[in-house]
């Protein structure tokens, strides 16, 4: 009888398990989705404006606000509790069938400014880019939001600005997507890296929350230097191939920054060296007159006022470098001059 005891209980114990996983099944097996609310016909405009090299782009988009409305009910974010990847997930938010309209308006308007002006494959990355990067940045919640969410309120933290373009480049054929930096909470962007001489598949990193050239250190990344990542370590978000090929002169570009920033710190040393001697020497020369002295005095001055000039030039030049995310190949121009 006992052993007849532990086998029914075996049995409903397996019955109980069996029947909370479809349970479970039923509840949770359901990816991150916009739900739609067709008789909702309302709209609302969304403005755009942001500077890019020599101009302002500006534009503005209508859109119904269902999907916005569907994207911020509850539960519209939830996920499977077993077997989802994080590449399911993210291609989930990013490309939700109802946020079409919006991925077709907004590039409507980048691909007609790139038309109008002649971009590159790689200025239009550099626009969608500054795009994203102009979005104020605030941190809106623990969740990832729909890129539409993004758009409309205009605000996002890093992984909802890195998700909106990562959906821009992806909807316009780069092979792009994210990397999750756990240690500092942090995501960016990424993009596939055609650099010469790569056998393996590099993305180029990119920062969302600010102005930042493409493949520019974050600063909140511990690695400072770490500026590229191998594809394993991408979260790709559709099936886009182009790359973007111009990173060489953006390394060329932040080295060029490096090394003005050590010529400055050089130059400021020596002119807090030549100040103090400048400022015994007119001790000096107040209390008796030195023919000796002040001729060091006039020498000192002389090349404390050379290291100024040279020292504000270097001053405006990393200032357009600081500034220039947005003008890449004409930094590059002023700093290949330079050099």
């Amino acid at each position: 009888m006992r052993i007849l005891n532990k086998i029914l209980f075996s049995i409903l114990i397996l019955c109980m398990i069996s029947s909370s996983a479809v349970s479970l099944t039923g509840i949770q097996n359901v990816s991150p989705t916009i739900p739609v609310d067709k008789a909702n016909t309302s709209t609302t405009v969304v403005q755009i404006e942001f500077p890019f090299r020599e101009n302002v782009v500006k534009g503005e988009i209508t859109l119904n606000l269902a999907p916005y409305n569907g994207a911020k009910q509850e539960g519209s974010k939830s996920t499977p509790l077993f077997g989802y990847s994080a590449e399911e997930y993210y291609s989930a938010i990013v490309n939700d069938p109802a946020q079409d309209e919006m991925y077709a308006k907004l590039l409507g308007v980048f691909d007609g400014y790139a038309k109008d002006h002649d971009l590159t494959s790689d200025e239009y990355v550099e626009l969608l880019t500054t795009y994203v990067q102009n979005i104020p940045y605030k941190t809106v919640g623990a969740e990832v939001n729909f890129p539409i969410e993004t758009v409309i309120e205009n605000k996002g933290d890093c992984d909802d600005k890195s998700v909106l373009l990562t959906g821009l480049l992806a909807k316009s054929g780069y092979a792009a997507g994210v990397v999750v930096f756990s240690e500092e909470n942090h995501m960016m962007a990424a993009i596939k890296d055609e650099a010469t001489g790569n056998v393996i598949s590099e993305y180029i990193l990119i920062e969302t929350t600010r102005y930042a050239y493409i493949g520019e250190n974050s600063a909140v990344i511990r690695s400072r230097n770490r500026t590229r990542v191998r594809e394993e370590s991408v979260i790709l978000v559709g099936g886009g191939t182009a790359a973007y090929t111009v990173s060489w002169q953006v390394d060329t570009i932040l080295e060029q920054r490096d090394q003005i920033v050590l010529t400055i710190d050089s130059l400021s040393q020596e002119m807090r060296v030549l100040k103090n001697e400048i400022m015994n020497q007119e001790t000096q020369l107040s209390q008796a007159y030195d023919p000796v002295v002040y001729e060091k005095y006039e020498t000192n001055l002389t090349s404390y006022n050379e290291y100024m000039a040279t020292c504000y030039a270097y001053i405006d030049e990393l200032e357009i470098i600081n500034t220039g995310s947005y003008s890449r190949e004409e930094t590059y121009q002023m700093v290949a001059s330079m050099m």
